[in-house]
C-alpha cells in the first residue's frame, strides 16, 4: 500500500516552483499480466510553493472524496479520509531511504535524453516533447539469493514552462536514498527534463533472470506502462487552510480517542521553525 502511495507522489512532484496552481488530471496503470489488475484515477491538485492538495475524484486506485495534502514538498504525506475521519501518514524519506539500504545493485546504466520536433498542444497550453530512454541491470538480493532483472524504460513527456521550471534540488532532496546508483536512475527519470509536465507516458519492460539453485517458479518478463494527462490547469490563489484537515482526525491504525477542543480546530503540520 505505502509503494503505491509514494508513487503517485513522486508521480506529482514535478511543480511549479514560484506561483499556486491548480489542475486536473487522470493516470492509467496498466500491467502486461492476467494477475495484476490495471488502476486508474482522476484527481485534482492544488500546488502552492512546497504544500500540496491532490483531491481523488474517480477511479479504483483511491476512493473518490479521500484527499492527500503535504506541506513540506512530498516529504511527509497525509493520506485523509473525510468520510471516516481518519487519516494516514506516509514519510517518503524514510522509505527511499530503506529502499537506498538494501541489497540493490544497479549495473551496465545506460541513458539518453532527446528533445523531438513534434509538439501537442494540452489542456489550452503548447508543450515540447522530450523522450528519455533507460536501461540497467539491477540485482536484488533474498536472503542469499541473487534475482537479476535487465530493464529497459522509456519516458515520453510534454512540458510546459509557463507555470515555471522544475527545481532540480526540491526534486533530488524529496527522493534521494543515499544508493548513489539508485539516485543517479532517479535522478536521470525526474531532473533531466525541463518545465512541468501536461503529459507524462513511462514504459517499463522487465527480462527476470532464473535464479540458480532454486525451484522459485516466476515470470520471465514484465512490462509496465503508466500515463498522466492533465486535463485542465490554471494559476490560483491558495487559502492556508486547503492545506490542512481537521484536527479531531485520528490516525488510521490509532483507537477512537474522545474529542476534544473545538471541532474547528485544524492540524497545520508546519516545519518545525516555520518556513
Amino acid at each position: 500500500m505505502k509503494r503505491l502511495l509514494v508513487t503517485v507522489a513522486l508521480a506529482l512532484l514535478a511543480v511549479p516552483s514560484y506561483a499556486a496552481i491548480q489542475y486536473e488530471f487522470s493516470q492509467k496503470n496498466i500491467t502486461g499480466d492476467a494477475v495484476t489488475p490495471a488502476t486508474d484515477l482522476t484527481a485534482r491538485a492544488t500546488v502552492d510553493g512546497q504544500s500540496s492538495r491532490v483531491e481523488f475524484l474517480g477511479g479504483n486506485l483511491y476512493p473518490p472524496g479521500t484527499y492527500v495534502i503535504s506541506t513540506d514538498g512530498f516529504r511527509n504525506l497525509y493520506f485523509v479520509d473525510p468520510q471516516k475521519k481518519w487519516y494516514t501518514e506516509v514519510n517518503t524519506s524514510s522509505i527511499t531511504a530503506a529502499l537506498g539500504g538494501g541489497s540493490i545493485t544497479i549495473e551496465n546504466f545506460k541513458s539518453d535524453v532527446k528533445k523531438l520536433d513534434d509538439q501537442q498542444i494540452i489542456a489550452g497550453v503548447p508543450t515540447d516533447h522530450y523522450r528519455v530512454t533507460m536501461s540497467y541491470d539491477i540485482t536484488l538480493m533474498m536472503k542469499t539469493i541473487p534475482l537479476k532483472q535487465h530493464v529497459r524504460t522509456d519516458i515520453d513527456t510534454w512540458t510546459t514552462t509557463q507555470f515555471g521550471t522544475v527545481n532540480p534540488n526540491f526534486l533530488g532532496n524529496a527522493a534521494r536514498t543515499g544508493n548513489s546508483q539508485l539516485d543517479q536512475l532517479i535522478e536521470t527519470e525526474t531532473t533531466r527534463v525541463p518545465g512541468f509536465p501536461l503529459r507524462h507516458q513511462v514504459s517499463i519492460k522487465t527480462n527476470y533472470d532464473a535464479p540458480a539453485r532454486t525451484n522459485l517458479q516466476r515470470p520471465t518478463s514484465k512490462s509496465i506502462t503508466r500515463e498522466t494527462w492533465v486535463t485542465s490547469i490554471r494559476e490560483t490563489t491558495a487559502a492556508p487552510g486547503l492545506f490542512t484537515f481537521p484536527a479531531t482526525y485520528r490516525r488510521a491504525d490509532q483507537p477512537e480517542l474522545p474529542q476534544t477542543g473545538p471541532p474547528t480546530q485544524t492540524l497545520t503540520f508546519e516545519p518545525t521553525g516555520g518556513r
